[in-house]
């Protein structure tokens, strides 16, 4: 890993980083000076209004474009300059704290493969998260994490698009929002995200989405249980029972066979989910996942004090 970087009055601006690996983690410091800044279009193919880079600064190419997979921002950041990750296609992962002030325009044009944000909640007067929030409009998957690092909560968050209309006869332009993502954006007290307003929504979005993702929005709800109010805790678990073999296929998908693990054990469960568990693990396919649900069961069995000899067919 090379850098290239410039000097600042407070610190080190990024200019290009020069590695074999898509999966770019950015140092605090470099030569004992914290990193501040990221140049506009640090991380583009297209360079505007400066000079571009030497390229043979490195024998190691520029991570730019749809090289970059991942990206770590340093908790010493405080401003991502313009167009920064313009047309980064591939980036899927992105992680940075709550502090960062200045997030330039266009940051995440053409960024339309970012499914994570991993942000860790510095507190404080401000917070970035509401910004990079209202930039990314695809469904995204947000891990919430405290000043120490520790995960609290995972959020999924849907997409949406505004689209517009022309009304002929008015000769206006009308704009229509689509899907219910905006609202679960707008889910700030001050710089601080509620979670009680993020839970009040729920409704909306079991009529605009599909099963797969609400039942993975229940779910991480009741994993991580971050100001979960009961009713609202009562609300998600009914709607995890209604859907039980969307849950299972889901987390078989996704390979979350701990939460799976969980989901086995902490609900209360009736025959008809169960049964309905156990048809989606069939579907599945996958010899993991229907340990997990044996194995679940046998912990049943021995909590109700149900035992019997073991079997075997030839």
């Amino acid at each position: 890993m090379k850098l290239l970087y410039k000097e600042t009055l407070d610190g080190i601006c990024i200019q290009r980083y020069y590695s074999l690996d898509g999966r770019v983690r950015i140092p605090d410091q470099v030569d004992g000076m914290p990193v501040r800044e990221l140049d506009s279009y640090v991380f583009s193919q297209t360079v505007r209004g400066r000079e571009a880079p030497p390229l043979a600064v490195t024998d190691e190419p520029a991570v730019m474009g749809e090289v970059l997979e991942e990206l770590v921002l340093p908790g010493t950041l405080r401003k991502v300059g313009a167009y920064a990750f313009y047309n980064c296609t591939c980036l899927k992962l992105l992680s940075c704290h709550s502090t960062v002030e200045d997030w330039g325009a266009g940051v995440f044009t053409g960024c339309s493969g970012l499914e994570e944000l991993d942000i860790r909640l510095m507190g404080g007067p401000k917070s970035c998260l509401k910004e990079i929030l209202a930039e990314l409009r695809q469904t995204l998957i947000v891990s919430f994490r405290n000043p120490q690092g520790e995960l609290g909560a995972r959020l999924v968050f849907p997409e949406f698009f505004e689209e517009s209309v022309e009304n002929t006869p008015a000769r206006i332009i009308m704009r229509e929002m689509h899907g219910c993502g905006h609202m679960y954006r707008y889910c700030f007290q001050g710089p601080d995200f509620d979670f009680r307003e993020y839970d009040r929504l729920f409704p909306h979005v079991q009529v605009q989405e599909k099963p797969e993702l609400v039942t993975r929005l229940a779910l991480y709800r009741l994993y991580w249980p971050w100001d979960l109010t009961e009713k609202a805790r009562e609300s998600y678990w009914k709607y995890i029972k209604e859907h039980m073999r969307e849950t299972v296929l889901g987390l078989a998908a996704r390979g979350e066979l701990e939460i799976l693990r969980w989901l086995s054990d902490a609900g209360d469960f009736g025959e008809r989910e169960i049964e309905e568990m156990t048809r989606a693990a069939a579907l599945a396919a996958d010899a993991r996942v229907s340990s997990v649900l044996m194995d679940a069961g046998h912990r049943r069995r021995e909590s109700a004090g149900k035992k019997g000899k073991r079997t075997f067919a030839l």
